[in-house]
């Protein structure tokens, strides 16, 4: 799951997330229906710096990583900083409600 290109803790970047509940809060309802998406994306990590604090100066990954992975927060976040690191993969649309019928492992 995904948030494109944010400001964020741990820098400008792509963030991504493993679990959908962390993306469920950058999503918004729309419409009448109140209807929610999200992406389900495939990204390319390579070496991962692995930051256990906030560091949001960074404008790439650090030396010899092709990413960054956040361990601070509930909730792991993943960061690419090069557009050809990510692909939308499915187009999710769902309603709030659905995170909440779903037991995630």
């Amino acid at each position: 799951m995904s948030k494109y290109i944010y400001s964020n803790d741990l820098s400008q970047g792509a963030y991504f997330a493993d679990e959908p509940r962390k993306s469920h809060g950058y999503t918004a309802a729309e419409g009448t229906d109140q209807t929610r998406v999200m992406f389900y994306n495939k990204v390319l990590l390579g070496g991962e710096s692995i930051q256990n604090t906030t560091n949001n100066s960074l404008a790439a990954a650090p030396k010899d990583h092709h990413s960054v992975r956040g361990i601070q927060f509930q909730y792991t976040e993943y960061i690419v900083y090069r557009y050809g690191q990510a692909l939308p993969y499915l187009k999710i649309v769902y309603k709030s409600s659905f995170l909440k019928n779903i037991a995630f492992s």
